[in-house]
């Protein structure tokens, strides 16, 4: 029985030995009042209890570059219409102008082209007038050539000749018709003829 409890206590004393010398240089070993108070249970970080933690949300920095990039566009492309709108509205404006200032020159060609028509005509329209009067003025001649022919045969009735002439003859021509109607209420025959002669030559000249 001694010996047992010898060979114990010298097992238990090689095994203290072993211990110390397994043990790190330089630092005395923890009691109980270098480790503190002893711990109650695992320290928890955060709100979440274990086994609870929430899912972190995803991230929207894509999307909102996506959504700021179409934003972008969508405004780049109504500044280009806009744009448009302008030089179609400069370009609209300018065919207006354009169109008003055709529709003026338009008007003063036909002005000029009317004013053109009425000089061409206006020669021709005096040559016909002319024409007419010299036919007039000779069939008056010949009326009183005719008034005479009559008066040399004794017969005064000539005041159709008379008138037809007078319309046609000019102002000293009538004059001379006046003075034959004159002679011939008188009578006078001779001087009616006269006057006749004279007013003959005086239509030929235009007097």
């Amino acid at each position: 029985m001694r010996v047992l409890a010898a060979g114990l206590f010298g097992i238990a004393a090689a095994a203290l030995l072993l211990g110390q010398a397994s043990a790190p240089q330089g630092r005395a070993p923890r009691g109980r009042a270098d480790a503190g108070s002893p711990r109650q249970g695992p320290i928890l970080l955060g709100t979440d209890p274990p086994g609870k933690l929430k899912a972190s949300p995803p991230s929207d920095a894509g999307v909102t570059a996506q959504a700021d990039a179409g934003v972008d566009a969508v405004r780049a492309e109504i500044q280009q219409l806009r744009s448009r709108v302008d030089a179609l509205e400069r370009e609209r404006a300018q065919l207006q102008q354009q169109s008003q200032q055709l529709d003026q020159i338009v008007k003063q060609l036909q002005d000029v082209k009317s004013q053109i028509a009425d000089a061409e005509s206006r020669p021709q329209a005096a040559e016909q007038q002319q024409s007419a009067r010299r036919e007039q003025l000779q069939a008056g001649v010949s009326a009183l050539y005719q008034a005479q022919s009559m008066l040399a045969g004794g017969n005064s009735s000539i005041d159709d000749q008379l008138s037809q002439a007078q319309g046609a003859f000019p102002p000293q021509a009538q004059r001379d018709i006046d003075y034959a109607r004159t002679a011939l209420q008188n009578r006078d025959l001779a001087a009616a003829r006269s006057y006749l002669n004279a007013a003959i030559a005086d239509a030929q000249q235009g007097r």
